[in-house]
């Protein structure tokens, strides 16, 4: 009889990163000779909010050649912070940053620091930040991102990406209930102790409770996306409403509550604002 491959029990533990109580390997894998090789990435996995939603109301053309071109120049612009792209970038033309690394699959953006060093990771949050900051008043676009740190196996050119932050990005980004982003206890620690309070420009992020589902909140560290210039409040809930009714209300309790917990965000953090319109929220530090 052939002997198992020593992986194979722990690889039958593998499940979709789709269901449920998914488990990975305790570590990524790839193997050169004998030798297994990983290493750590700060990973921010991004979904598309009411992605599905979209996909079934509008004909494909549109989501395609309207809907998903411009966040393409909204991604181009947040990773490589070059000016708002003139035509639509094809792939290629957005990764290109030597910090960050991307892969995209249908609504979901898997952002990864190519090395890790600070820079890296700075330039990973700041280009989260510019992402949510881009989609925030466009409703088919917002995004929601959970933000992990670990050992990986990524390989762009075969499409391989493996590891446990992949994993815990995924399940804190769906428990958030907002558009916004939320940092694990192993991406915080990974963030310079100096940077953790918030208040420095070079790190867009702060402490917060960030909100979750079934009206729980966790206090971790959050990307601070109200830094981008901005002279009114954003935003509204849809075209011209400032509100959603209450029909909204009874047929769309999650969204509306999502939009309600974003807006509660700028006013709480947001420092332009509040010198323009005198607005103070409740933001608590460490």
């Amino acid at each position: 009889m052939a002997t198992p491959h020593p992986l194979s029990r722990e690889l039958q533990s593998i499940e979709s990163p789709v269901t449920k109580g998914v488990r990975l390997v305790s570590h990524s894998l790839c193997w050169k000779g004998t030798k297994l090789i990983y290493r750590r990435y700060t990973i921010a996995l991004c979904d598309i909010l009411g992605f599905s939603d979209l996909v079934r109301s509008y004909p494909l053309d549109v989501v395609v050649d309207k809907v998903l071109a411009w966040f393409r120049q909204a991604l181009q612009i947040s990773i490589n912070k070059n000016g708002w792209p003139e035509t639509v970038p094809t792939f290629d033309n957005i990764d290109k940053n030597s910090s960050v690394g991307l892969a995209w699959f249908s609504d979901t953006i898997l952002l990864f620091t190519r090395e890790d060093t600070d820079e890296c990771l700075r330039e990973l949050l700041q280009t989260v930040e510019w992402l949510l900051f881009a989609t925030i008043n466009t409703p088919t676009t917002r995004i929601r991102a959970g933000i992990a740190y670990g050992d990986a196996f990524i390989d762009q050119k075969n499409a391989m990406y493996v590891g446990e932050p992949i994993i815990d990005a995924y399940l804190l980004e769906k428990q958030q209930q907002w558009s916004g982003a939320a940092l694990t206890k192993s991406a915080s620690e990974r963030v310079p102790e100096l940077a953790r309070k918030g208040g420095i420009p070079e790190w867009p992020i702060l402490p917060y409770n960030v909100p979750l589902k079934n009206n729980k909140t966790f206090f971790t560290l959050a990307v601070n996306w109200t830094c981008g210039i901005h002279d009114q409040l954003p935003f509204y809930w849809l075209g011209k409403n400032e509100e959603p009714t209450s029909e909204d209300w009874l047929s769309r309790p999650s969204v509306c509550e999502k939009w309600q917990n974003t807006r509660q965000f700028h006013l709480d953090v947001c420092d332009q604002c509040r010198e323009i319109w005198g607005i103070w929220g409740h933001h608590t530090g460490f």
